[in-house]
């Protein structure tokens, strides 16, 4: 494939790349900040939420995008008619709209859609680096994270910083940054220590939490993963009380393809994040 032949696609982007996944962003991340934790820093992870994001590309933007990474000629005007001359309609109750012009965004749900949004969202990443951050994404799913000294005075301005500029960015490109429901995690260097501060960003004020929902997974400020433990028992409990409440009428095939659907799968995903946690804890 050309773009991966040519280095061209972000090597930070998990999402709708062979031999990656949620799990291997996660442990990205992760890992990243268990060494810093290791090395007695504490870590920052932002969790950055856009609005409709896959249906705000601008096909300009997107266009010239992608002549910058050498595509021209036919493979971009045919580029060009996939994007453009698109409409949609809706139909309830036997009743259909008239049909309205997309000037926007790529399809949802196609094989091109994905890849083309992954290459929209590429110069992003100068953005998050050029403050001293590192970064991972998973399709529209982006974290971003650094170490610093307990003791760093800079950190607030940091962060400040870093996200005023994606505002900028996402604002450019026609993304919209969701700023209230744009998650922070501090990991302190250590279960003591407590750093108590907020980013105030326009009207719009961000607060450490204790938990955050990364990708499917409840992250906790400790990495200890004990509320994603809780909520996935909680979760998988749930469908097999549900399972044996019908276990009469169904076969053995179908309960085990229920229990592999609803429970296995469960507690199978993205499990590599438990590594070298207590027996206590997992238990």
């Amino acid at each position: 494939m050309f773009l991966v032949q040519n280095n061209l696609l972000d090597s930070n982007q998990s999402g709708f790349k062979s031999g990656h996944s949620t799990e291997t962003a996660l442990l990205s991340v992760t890992e990243a900040l268990r060494l810093a934790r290791a090395a007695s820093k504490s870590s920052v992870l932002i969790l950055l939420d856009l609005s409709a994001a896959f249906d705000t590309v601008n096909h300009q933007i997107l266009l010239s995008t992608l002549r910058k990474m050498g595509i021209s000629g036919t493979a971009l005007q045919w580029l060009n008619s996939y994007l453009s001359d698109r409409s949609f309609m809706v139909s309830w109750r036997g009743e259909v709209s008239k049909s309205q012009q997309l000037t926007t965004g790529v399809p949802q749900g196609s094989v091109l859609g994905p890849l083309l949004f992954s290459i929209y969202m590429t110069s992003l990443g100068s953005v998050i680096q050029k403050h001293g951050f590192s970064y991972h994404c998973y399709a529209d799913d982006t974290q971003l994270y650094f170490s610093f000294q307990p003791d760093d005075p800079t950190v607030v301005a940091r962060i400040s910083a870093c996200l005023s500029d994606i505002s900028s960015w996402m604002n450019d490109h026609h993304l919209q940054l969701n700023l209230t429901k744009t998650e922070l995690l501090v990991v302190p260097a250590n279960p003591s220590f407590h750093h108590n501060f907020s980013i105030q960003l326009g009207s719009s004020t961000i607060t450490p939490s204790r938990t955050a929902r990364n990708i499917g997974v409840v992250m906790d400020h400790q990495l200890s993963f004990t509320d994603h433990i809780a909520t996935t028992t909680r979760s998988c409990r749930f469908a097999l009380y549900n399972i044996r409440k019908i276990r009469p009428f169904l076969s053995e095939q179908a309960t085990q393809l229920l229990v592999q659907a609803l429970v296995l799968s469960r507690l199978d995903y993205c499990n590599a994040l438990l590594a070298g946690l207590t027996a206590c804890t997992i238990k």
